[in-house]
């Protein structure tokens, strides 16, 4: 009659490297952590992993293997995939002939983890005893080498002095041209009656009516003035115009005072009651009254 297979933890208690009590609490602790009783007891402090491992090695008759430096060629790694080699604490190692694969794991006795190695790289499995912490980081350290991007290979031309190959370009970058600021604004508006039309760009005549002249310009050519009904003409006109410094200053002011009228600068009788009222307030006297 074949005897029952006999549990890990059964084993430990009688090798008396654990006891009872602790074999039930790291039971206990396994249904929350989860894992494999053999770490949970290591976890726990129940054991070490260098007494479990050679325990586990005398029990199975596999020899031990140190996973903590360990160099694995890419093509060994892909034989087993990396979800399976973490979820079951498992390393391939090495192949050997005919058909095997060499997998380090924390417990040999595991037939699930071996059945699934075995099915995934379609070799015979020939189990090590290896740690579960260096496992652990092996495992990480390895399979992240194992899946990390290809880096883009930068090729430098003309690196080598005493070979010119690569062309030397030169280029200068100029600044961009600044617009010039926009003209100030004018202090004061241009006048229409006092300005006249021309340009901004030409003298403004300050002295319209040539009563300031030091010295005598140059006449413009007389032009008849457009017909204005508003006008009186007399049946004979002069034939030359006078100028102005030639009139009097009480015919000067008149004529002022009309053209500023007709412009609509002054009303009709506006200038006359601001006479009056200024003698009447005795603010300008009118000695030269005429009657």
């Amino acid at each position: 009659m074949q005897q029952p297979i006999k549990r890990l933890g059964e084993m430990l208690v009688e090798g008396g490297l654990i006891t009872p009590t602790q074999l039930q609490s790291a039971i206990t602790h396994q249904k929350i952590a989860r894992g494999r009783l053999g770490s949970n007891l290591v976890a726990l402090g129940y054991i070490s992993e260098e007494v479990l491992m050679d325990f586990l090695s005398h029990q199975t008759g596999v020899p031990q293997m140190d996973v903590r430096n360990i160099e694995v060629p890419p093509q060994i790694l892909k034989l087993v995939p990396h979800r399976l080699a973490d979820q079951f604490t498992v390393l391939p190692i090495a192949t050997k002939e005919p058909k095997s694969l060499v997998l380090a794991m924390s417990d040999p006795s595991d037939l699930n983890a071996i059945d699934s190695a075995r099915f995934a790289s379609g070799l015979h499995i020939e189990p090590v005893v290896a740690s579960h912490s260096g496992l652990r980081r092996a495992i990480s350290d390895l399979y992240r080498r194992l899946e990390a991007p290809v880096t883009a290979l930068t090729v430098d031309l003309g690196t080598d002095p005493g070979v010119e190959e690569a062309l030397p370009v030169s280029f200068t970058l100029a600044p961009l041209p600044v617009p010039p600021p926009p003209p100030p604004p004018a202090a004061f508006p241009r006048d229409p009656f006092f300005d006249g039309p021309a340009a901004p760009t030409q003298p403004v005549n300050i002295d319209p009516f040539g009563l300031f002249e030091s010295t005598p310009q140059p006449k413009p050519p007389v032009v008849a003035p457009p017909a204005n009904p508003d006008l009186v003409h007399s049946r004979s006109a002069p034939p030359i115009v006078r100028r102005l410094e030639t009139y009097q200053t009480r015919t000067l002011v008149l004529g002022l005072i009309r053209l500023f009228q007709r412009r609509g600068i002054i009303g009709q009788d506006e200038l006359q009651y601001l006479i009056a009222n200024l003698i009447e307030a005795g603010e300008i006297k009118d000695d030269d009254r005429v009657g």
